[in-house]
């Protein structure tokens, strides 16, 4: 089973519509990967937050366009982000394969005007699943609007809301201080093995610290991989020495692919994310990660090494990616999920 990808295209003429309380105005080979012309459906939308500190929240109204070449859907990762965040936008189409699904951009439109997003990596199975990644997003109204070949395709909106004060946690936060994705040397045949670690600020294991187990709110619980047999931890507790050692049994889920976000419980913590055992073989070129004579860093075995150690020097936590070592003979071209790919998520966590 392949990593997923959709497709999507519109032909309507679009209105863009954003307003504050007074004021309103009017492939790989198959080129998925590519990015795709853009039309800036949006680029008139004029945000109207006004400067006074009592300004209400950025608004805007979504385009009407309903996805008719993919008959496509959104989903989205948090499905309740606040300012800062890093926001995974998927678009899964059930019409398109990941071999020939179109290439697409996303239009992202808010407080701070209009970016197009390019997709970070694509996942196949029943269908394609696209990613895109929404970085460092503001408070108010987000308006996304895919496009193909330049046509509007799919269109909605996200809602950003004010960031809740942390919990106290007087001892620290606790960092990432490795996301290690398993080398081909390091790897075993058929391996698929997931090590966590708690440290102490000095280093030495935390012994029954409890680290929790977040599965992303786009992921189809229903449907998980090997979930049936073997249910998917919502903790994972280690053991005298600080460490927990097992299996990562779950590598997609038919929203693409299956990953853990790792952190602390019971303490300020970084995320560890794009923990998952789901990657293909190859990337989007066709370049292979490992000898491809040995069942090593292919789909549903991939092993990760995660290490937490205490900093009681710090208030800020952050979303921490995979190293992607696993994934270095082919660097230049290896795709990203649930993060964005250039700018790290963080936040005042205590």
């Amino acid at each position: 089973m392949r990593p997923y990808l959709p497709s999507i295209v519109a032909a309507a003429a679009l209105t863009w519509g954003c307003s504050s309380d007074d004021s309103s105005a009017p492939d790989p080979d198959s080129g998925a990967l590519d990015a795709a012309p853009t039309v800036d459906a949006a680029a008139d939308v004029k945000a109207d937050v006004a400067p006074d500190v009592g300004a209400p929240p950025f608004h805007c109204d979504a385009a009407a366009a309903t996805s008719p070449l993919l008959a496509g859907t959104f989903l989205f990762d948090p499905k309740d982000p606040h300012p800062g965040d890093t926001v995974t936008v998927l678009v899964r189409s059930a019409k398109f394969s990941e071999a020939n699904a179109p290439a697409m951009t996303l239009d992202a439109t808010s407080a701070t005007g209009t970016s197009t997003e390019k997709i970070t990596i694509t996942s196949g199975g029943a269908g394609v699943t696209y990613y895109f990644a929404l970085a460092d997003v503001p408070l108010g109204d987000m308006c996304l609007l895919t496009h193909i070949k330049g046509a509007p395709e799919l269109a909605g909106k996200i809602t950003v809301t004010a960031r809740p004060p942390p919990a106290p946690s007087p001892q620290g936060v606790y960092k990432v201080q490795s996301n290690h994705q398993f080398t081909c040397q390091e790897q075993v045949p058929w391996g698929n093995e997931l090590h966590v670690a708690v440290l102490d600020a000095q280093g030495k294991g935390v012994p029954g610290a409890v680290v929790n187990v977040r599965l992303p709110d786009t992921t189809d619980l229903t449907s998980i991989k090997n979930a049936a047999t073997k249910p998917v931890p919502k903790t994972l507790t280690m053991d005298g020495s600080g460490k927990y050692d097992d299996y990562f049994w779950w590598p997609s889920n038919g929203n693409g692919y299956t990953i853990f976000d790792l952190s602390v419980q019971g303490s300020a913590s970084d995320v560890a994310t794009e923990i998952s055992s789901g990657w293909w073989e190859t990337d989007a070129t066709g370049c292979r990660y490992c000898d491809p004579s040995q069942p090593i860093n292919v789909y549903g075995h991939w092993s990760h090494r995660i290490v937490f150690k205490l900093d009681s020097g710090t208030n800020q936590a952050c979303l921490v990616p995979s190293d992607h070592a696993g994934m270095a003979a082919c660097s230049a071209t290896h795709g990203h999920a649930y993060h964005h790919p250039t700018h790290q998520a963080c936040w005042t966590a205590r």
